[in-house]
């Protein structure tokens, strides 16, 4: 994420927000956020939403997630937003959402699953 340059913005039970600003070296051939920041981004989000509903040892890993790109990434910032649908022992279903820099639009979704790890 420090590559990035990304900020984590909140922290609550099941929900996590984390940001990025535009930079050139996130973008792909058009100027646009490159879909594998994005990606990045909202996989962090998701896995740490699940890591709060886990127990304090253990850790999260990302076992499978669909990503649908909605709109090019436009934005001077993007914001990440990972939540918590279904926490369960071992594994826990999150959905994910990146929006533009005035959360106004929705560039892209993700349902994440996370194993915990112990």
């Amino acid at each position: 994420m420090q590559m990035l340059g990304a900020s984590l913005v909140s922290v609550k039970e099941g929900e996590v927000i984390i940001t990025c600003e535009h930079q050139q070296k996130l973008t792909q051939q058009n100027g646009f956020f490159h879909a594998g920041v994005l990606t990045s981004l909202v996989d962090s989000a998701c896995g740490y939403a699940a890591l709060t509903m886990m127990p304090e040892n253990a850790d999260v890993l990302s076992v499978e997630f669909k990503m649908n790109l909605l709109r090019p990434a436009t934005t001077k910032k993007i914001i990440a937003i990972g939540k918590v649908i279904k926490a369960g022992k071992s594994i826990t279903v999150c959905e994910g959402t990146v929006m533009d820099e005035k959360e106004e639009k929705i560039l892209c979704k993700m349902l994440a699953t996370m194993f915990c790890s112990q």
